[in-house]
């Protein structure tokens, strides 16, 4: 039974996108800075790349936690299924699944697919031309919630990393906002720490909650790429490929990768695995 601290992030209004644990590294490590200043937060990269890791956000509702679909279950759909085509269907529509199912899935036994407690919508905003004063609608993607839904993610690691610095900084940005467009009020969120308890097979591969960078590209066995960038106090960062939340490995712990900017200092991306345990298929190893 793996057991994790798990940050609940309580929204006070909509978010931009659902942040991964690349995403949820630099706003909390840009947090670290605010609050201790330079010097410590190169203590907390350099202790975090040593000794912790944390998930990517996924939602919640009330006390059911949701994860990512493992694709080993993924690629063993049918066999699951016993070939009914619409639970296959219900279950490929599903980017996350309640933890109890994940538990089943990734041991790749029959599970229960649920609505998810989030929705993307689009909100319209208008601009107006500053010469002619013309105006025009656009629209603006947002994630909203149901009552009682939000995101978490779980972090693994010494406790006192976690209240030096993790606990301060979802504080920090709890009022301050975390994503895009937090000058209009996106992102604000109320943390609240529990934990959350898997129950893992003693299977032969992982899945990875978070994405990663892999120290040996040996180690991947069913495995989604995505190539991440984003910005860092002003500076574009170039675009990484990492292995995406659901992928299942080997044994790999992934890696942070260092980058030059033209900085005063190096920024950092989290590509470390948060391993799960798990049953890969077969023909797969």
């Amino acid at each position: 039974m793996g057991k994790y601290l798990a940050i609940k992030m309580i929204p006070k209004g909509p978010i931009r996108e659902i942040p991964k644990a690349t995403t949820l590294f630099g706003a909390i490590a840009n947090a670290v800075r605010e609050i201790y200043g330079s010097d410590e937060t190169e203590k907390f990269i350099r202790e975090f790349s040593e000794k912790a890791k944390i998930s990517s956000a996924f939602p919640y509702l009330g006390e059911e936690y949701f994860l990512p679909f493992p694709l080993n279950a993924e690629a063993s759909l049918y066999e699951i299924f016993k070939g009914d085509i619409s639970k296959i269907k219900e279950a490929r529509e599903k980017p996350y699944i309640p933890l109890d199912a994940f538990e089943k899935a990734i041991r790749l036994q029959e599970f229960t697919v649920k609505d998810l407690p989030y929705k993307k919508v689009e909100i319209p905003k208008v601009s107006l031309d500053r010469v002619s004063q013309d105006s025009s609608i656009y629209f603006w993607d947002a994630v909203v919630f149901k009552e009682n839904g939000g995101l978490y993610f779980l972090y693994d690691g010494p406790k006192d990393i976690f209240e030096k610095y993790i606990v301060p900084a979802m504080n920090f940005l709890g009022d301050h906002g975390i994503g895009g467009k937090r000058t209009w009020g996106y992102g604000l969120f109320v943390p609240e720490i529990t934990e959350v308890y898997i129950d893992e097979p003693q299977g032969n591969a992982f899945v990875t909650l978070s994405p990663m960078y892999p120290r040996n590209e040996n180690s991947l066995i069913l495995w989604k790429v995505e190539k991440i960038g984003g910005w860092s106090w002003g500076r574009r960062k170039p675009k990484v490929p990492m292995v995406l939340e659901g992928s299942v490995i080997r044994d790999d712990p992934g890696k942070m990768i260092e980058l030059d900017l033209g900085l005063p200092f190096k920024v950092y991306v989290n590509g470390k695995a948060f391993p799960v345990r798990t049953e890969a298929p077969g023909d797969a190893l």
